[in-house]
């Protein structure tokens, strides 16, 4: 049993860096307008696939945690979403003003603000039970 816990989690960490290896990839490739438009369509898909493997390998490393590491992983991503949402209501509030910056929040920066997000939400969860 032990054996495969280790495997089960680091499929998940794999998966979790493959879809950062084909992500920032493609969105450099895209941004600057590298490809022909019917490939940059699969070049997009590409980096959504490889992160619903990894969402499903997490689930599979999610369902033989104990506990206590469901807890933490549980709060964490509350915690990511709630300050997701709170951004994404701050943007929409600010753009209705014209004071919001593509530059620092635009669709892409999105995905970097809810890996932070989630990251705070563990380190916090950790810290609270000592795990």
């Amino acid at each position: 049993m032990e054996q495969s816990k280790k495997t089960v989690n680091r499929q998940s960490i794999v998966f979790a860096l493959l879809h950062g290896a084909t992500y920032l990839p493609a969105t450099w490739l895209l941004k600057h307008h590298v490809v022909d438009p019917p490939f940059s369509v699969i070049l997009a898909i590409v980096p959504v696939v490889t992160f619903a493997i990894f969402v499903f390998k997490l689930i599979k490393a999610f369902s033989i945690m104990d506990e206590v590491k469901q807890r933490v992983q549980l709060e964490a991503i509350v915690i990511g979403f709630s300050l997701t949402a709170m951004l994404m209501m701050l943007l929409f509030l600010l753009s209705l003003c014209d004071l919001s910056n593509p530059v620092w929040f635009s669709y892409g920066h999105l995905v970097g603000y809810c890996w932070g997000f989630y990251f705070i939400g563990w380190f916090i969860s950790k810290k609270k039970y000592g795990v």
